[in-house]
Order: structure tokens, then C-alpha cells, then sequence
């Protein structure tokens, strides 16, 4: 009896040590997971801070902010508003899709939004 228990507690001891080598294992690849994460997010918040600091000095974001602001006033003066219809019907209807996709993509670095997809349905 006594030498039966050597090879059972064998087993018993290799099937532990590989239960704690897998959940080692998985603990490892949940550390990295993590540490990506981690990377990730500091690369984003370090191109943040880059489109920042490159807009300080430009104007494209006023020059957007200002054509907003006239489109938005113009909607509201009764004359104008026919050619206002007709530009976004164009836009929408005849535009071609590089030059729309080229007007979203400068709106969109003017104000620092790293993503356009949502921009256009």
C-alpha cells in the first residue's frame, strides 16, 4: 500500500504543479492585456496633446467655426435660404464621395476628432 501511494502522490503533485503553471500563465496574459490597454491609452492621450499643440498657432478651426456660424445665420434670413437648400442638396446628391470625405476629414482634425466614420451615415 505504502508504494502505491509514491506514484499516486506523483501525479498528484505534477497535476497541481501544472494547475498553478496554467493559472500563472493566465494571470501573465491578463498583465499584458492590461499593459497593453495601458500603452494604448498613452499613445492616444500623447497624439492628443500633439494635435493640440499644432493647432495652437492655426487657423483652420476659427476658419470652420466662422463658415458654421454664417451657414447657421443664413438659414435664418428668408432670401438666402433657397441657396442654402440647393448647396446641401448638391452636397448631398452631386458631391463626390473624396471631396465629401475631404471636407469631413479637415472638420474633423480642425477640431481634433480622431474618428469621421461617425460623421457620415
Amino acid at each position: 500500500m505504502i508504494q502505491l501511494l509514491g506514484p499516486i502522490a506523483n501525479i498528484a503533485t505534477t497535476w497541481l504543479q501544472g494547475k498553478q503553471e496554467k493559472a500563472k500563465a493566465k494571470q501573465q496574459l491578463e498583465v499584458a492585456k492590461v499593459q497593453a490597454q495601458v500603452k494604448k491609452v498613452e499613445q492616444e492621450g500623447s497624439w492628443d496633446e500633439k494635435a493640440m499643440d499644432a493647432s495652437d498657432n492655426s487657423w483652420k478651426d476659427e476658419a470652420w467655426t466662422i463658415t458654421f456660424i454664417i451657414l447657421i445665420v443664413a438659414c435664418f434670413i428668408p432670401a438666402l435660404q433657397p441657396y442654402i437648400s440647393d448647396g446641401f442638396k448638391f452636397l448631398r446628391e452631386d458631391c463626390p464621395d473624396w471631396l465629401s470625405y475631404g471636407i469631413l476629414a479637415s472638420i474633423a482634425a480642425s477640431f481634433g476628432l480622431k474618428s469621421i466614420a461617425k460623421l457620415k451615415k
